[in-house]
């Protein structure tokens, strides 16, 4: 799930425990445990549907919204299912690391891809990211020729692969983003 800066800061800071989502289908789980980038993640404690009406003064200030004409206005974006999420709060250090795959593994899972796309693009966005950390996903989409958002979608599947972080304005490599970009760079 997606938050502005204002709310990651809210949620860090205890404020807001409750979103509204309008979701074709529940994007979020009981129990799921999502990065609040760059630091931290939330654990979704409940998920429900709901009718606008249900909506109470309470859930107002703990979803991080002013007044019941804000909260409209966010909420009229779409006529898809509303969905009343509930969570926690994680601390950086209790979230959950994923074990990451060996280089040579990724390795081979970067050349499927490549191979699967008809496109050799894998190295490039790894040597971009790595020479620009930080900088917001247009510009690098600018940099590659690439149209911002199938741009984000290609990083979201070297992300999945344990190879980039999400920073608050753009990216940057992990450890195992350094040393795969530099044996496909250098495979010798």
């Amino acid at each position: 799930m997606q938050f502005t800066k204002p709310s990651k800061e809210k949620i860090r800071a205890g404020e807001q425990t409750l979103t509204f989502r309008r979701w074709k289908a529940p994007q979020a789980k009981i129990g799921g445990i999502y990065k609040l980038a760059p630091t931290g993640g939330i654990k979704v404690t409940a998920v429900d549907v709901i009718e606008p009406s249900d909506i109470v003064d309470d859930d107002l200030s703990r979803s991080g919204h002013h007044s019941r004409d804000e909260l409209d206005a966010y909420l009229d974006r779409s006529n898809e299912t509303l969905y009343r999420v509930e969570f926690l709060y994680v601390e950086p250090d209790a979230m959950p690391t994923r074990e990451a795959l060996p280089k040579d593994e990724v390795i081979g899972k970067l050349e499927a891809t490549d191979r699967r796309a008809a496109s050799v693009w894998t190295a490039s966005y790894l040597e971009v990211i790595r020479a620009n950390p930080g900088r917001r996903a247009g510009d690098l989409a600018d940099l590659l020729g690439w149209e911002k958002a199938p741009f984000k979608a290609n990083v979201r599947k070297l992300k999945a692969l344990g190879l980039t972080q999400s920073l608050e304005v753009g990216y940057r490599l992990t450890s195992l983003g350094e040393d795969v970009t530099n044996a496909l760079i250098d495979p010798s």
